[in-house]
């Protein structure tokens, strides 16, 4: 593409029999098209070396040809220059983006940028890493950064079969080939026939590819990075810790009211929300592997829908006496009315799909004590929730909302998937543009439901306001299906 913009843009030099006022309007084309490409695309053509080198020799033979043709480019040349402005500042900021770390726990359970476990204190001020969505105009304020996160390093623990490990500290860019090699030279381990896996709380094997990036923040909530000789995955066994808690945080939850648990939930949604990148979700579609680039903030909020959706039923789960249980069913439907208010839906689905978890749907004796107000309302969220006929009825509850607004992001994916799947990419070795305006129609609905700022009413401030927002940014579950079954079937046994 470059050497044919170059080419067209030369015309003057290929031929001397051409109209001037014809070569004038081929530069024109040529600029204003590479304008349009750059100031739409802006992070992906900076980070390109050779994008970079072909808009610095653009920009010079413009600059030559205003004293050859004058008046008739000096429009064009004041384009170049602004897109010469905004590589200068992509590069001034990627020189002086300073390095900041993501810290895992001692369970080695990923946290996210916004947030430290509850027991730890950070050890230096985390930088909340924001997405620079080239959104200029539209709502969201401008951020300078160069990558989404391609400045910052991870740590975390890679464990083995005997759960001896070792403890790494990569950039979040490293691929799991790299991250392997590092844990085998550390652990003493042969380089032959090993793999990076995830080991889920359930046993579940899942190896990474070599190529894969990021491996530590694409685990599920309570899953591991285990290197093993791919001859022994079957051996593997969880560790204590992957069970997740053996008792609930019911007591905590009475000192909080339900409108001070919905504000701090959706403040950090929106936190996490904010700053995905619009390409990770590219990225998530077409392969993670497949454009070397990091989507760890994307990774972090689907993460986050599964968090809660399994502290529900964790909880519920975890409450041994029924009154304790049918308080907590009322606490978090009402939790659920909440987040709905505030335009959570994020949280919103999270929370009433895991109400409907069979581990809590089956406790017939609880749901026998909620009030009719409370059972219309959970009847409510489920018809919105309803699945059938592609979502319909979320999807007209959520065409009539104003932004700001946290979408059921699992639908966006899925819609984006679909898309990408269905769909050819290339066809008769030309682009399918129809396919590219379809994805880009859902990354158009995500720019519009952050083009507005958050603004919340706060609850009144409690004492124990920073007790509740390090509460919900580290939320304990269960993510093994089958110990919730087994904890609920001992509260309410089956009937034979």
């Amino acid at each position: 593409m470059f050497l044919n913009s170059l080419s067209t843009y030369r015309i003057d030099s290929q031929s001397n029999s051409q109209d001037q006022e014809f070569i004038v309007a081929c530069k024109r084309r040529v600029i204003h098209f590479v304008h349009r490409w750059v100031m739409t695309i802006k992070t992906p053509v900076f980070s390109s070396p050779a994008a970079s080198q072909f808009l610095q020799t653009l920009q010079e033979e413009v600059a030559k040809d205003v004293e050859v043709y004058g008046v008739a480019l000096r429009d064009e040349a004041t384009l170049m220059l602004s897109v010469a402005e905004a590589l200068e500042r992509y590069e001034r900021d990627r020189s002086t983006a300073g390095v900041s770390k993501w810290k895992l726990p001692t369970s080695g359970r990923p946290i996210s940028l916004f947030g430290v476990t509850s027991t730890e204190e950070p050890t230096e001020p985390h930088r909340a890493i924001r997405a620079q969505d080239d959104s200029k105009g539209h709502g969201m304020p401008e951020v300078s950064l160069c990558h989404p996160l391609m400045s910052t390093s991870v740590i975390f623990r890679v464990y083995c079969a005997d759960h001896t490990y070792c403890t790494l500290r990569f950039p979040l860019n490293t691929t799991s080939e790299v991250i392997k090699r590092s844990a085998a030279d550390k652990l003493g381990l042969r380089q032959e026939n090993l793999l990076l896996v995830e080991l889920k709380s359930t046993g579940e094997v899942v190896p990474f590819r070599e190529r894969e990036i990021c491996p530590p923040t694409a685990l599920s909530l309570n899953g591991r990075l285990f290197i093993s000789n791919k001859d022994h995955l079957d051996a593997l066994m969880p560790l204590s810790e992957q069970e997740g808690p053996s008792e609930g945080t019911i007591n905590q939850l009475e000192m909080y009211s339900t409108r001070e648990l919905a504000y701090h939930i959706t403040s950090h949604d929106w936190d996490l929300f904010s700053a995905i990148h619009e390409y990770e979700f590219l990225y998530h579609v077409f392969g993670r592997d497949h454009f070397g680039e990091v989507m760890c903030n994307l990774d972090v909020f689907l993460r986050r829908f599964n968090e809660i959706q399994y502290w529900v039923v964790t909880e519920m789960c975890l409450a041994n006496a029924l009154s304790k249980r049918s308080q907590l069913l009322r606490k978090f439907i009402k939790l659920a009315a909440y987040c709905k208010e505030q335009q959570n839906l994020n949280a919103f689905f999270a929370i009433v799909i895991g109400l409907s978890n069979v581990a809590i749907s089956r406790l017939t004796q609880t749901w026998e004590r909620l009030s009719s107000r409370f059972r219309k309302m959970y009847t409510e969220f489920e018809m919105l929730i309803d699945p059938s006929k592609n979502h319909r009825a979320y999807r007209m509850y959520v065409a009539k909302l104003h932004s700001p607004i946290l979408p059921f992001t699992p639908l966006l994916m899925k819609d984006m998937t679909f898309t990408h799947e269905g769909n050819s990419t290339i066809i008769d070795g030309l682009v399918n543009f129809e396919k590219m305006h379809m994805l880009a129609e859902t990354l158009r609905t995500i720019r519009y439901c952050r083009s507005r700022p958050l603004a919340l009413e706060a609850p009144p401030v409690p004492k124990n306001e920073n007790e509740i927002r390090a509460y919900v940014r580290n939320l304990q579950v269960i993510d093994n299906q089958r110990r919730l079954l087994t904890l609920s079937q001992r509260h309410e046994p089956k009937r034979p």
